[in-house]
């Protein structure tokens, strides 16, 4: 495994050239995301029932959208040839992602409602699922979640001290009205995609 500042350069380095293609993935999964919850305050009111019900259905019509924003940083990553129509793929395998997803957020809100320290490590536990779920499309929602956990074993520690390194860049975007985490998740993601990438040659490595 590498360092954090390693995987950060590695990321950066992925980056280059790319990233205009990075934030229009973005922008593109943004305004997919929340042009909903507009138009539905807009026509029939924040409050109404009806717009919460909507607003949480599109919300669970969204989640292959969700995994194909973290698959766009993966072939960023990876060196891969981008295109946005890949960030709609994983809707060509909704049940599948769907079900992984929703048993994941079901495991992270258990470990929240136990303590909050509970439901961070289920998250670093998980954390891999969705990048398994692309690799391995043998594998059923419940396999790929149980081999995450597999892979992160003994590597918790190391994520989590890789996602608190960039609390200072979260900061600094806060202070750009939020317009500066446009360029940080691109890189919080390709960051992510590559140590999920050593994770995965160790993880074979010991297999």
């Amino acid at each position: 495994m590498d360092t954090n500042s390693g995987y950060k350069d590695r990321a950066l380095s992925s980056l280059s050239g790319n990233w205009a293609k990075a934030v229009v993935a973005l922008l593109i999964f943004l305004v997919i995301i929340y042009s909903a919850d507009i138009v539905l305050t807009m026509t029939l009111g924040a409050d109404s029932a009806a717009t919460m019900s909507l607003s949480y259905l599109w919300m669970f019509l969204c989640v292959p959208l969700t995994w194909g924003i973290y698959i766009f940083y993966l072939d960023i990553a990876r060196g891969n040839e981008l295109s946005y129509s890949k960030l709609f793929d994983g809707y060509k395998d909704f049940l599948r992602i769907f079900t992984a997803y929703l048993l994941t957020y079901l495991c992270m809100f258990i470990g929240i409602l136990l303590l909050f320290v509970p439901g961070i490590i289920v998250a670093l536990m998980l954390s891999q699922t969705s990048f398994i779920l692309k690799d391995q499309p043998e594998l059923s929602a419940i396999e790929a979640i149980k081999q995450s956990a597999d892979m992160m074993k003994g590597h918790k520690m190391d994520l989590f001290l890789l996602w608190l390194s960039f609390i200072g860049w979260m900061l600094l975007s806060l202070l750009s009205v939020g317009l500066g985490f446009l360029l940080l998740m691109p890189y919080m993601q390709t960051t992510f995609a590559h140590f999920y990438e050593d994770l995965k040659e160790e993880y074979a490595l010991s297999a």
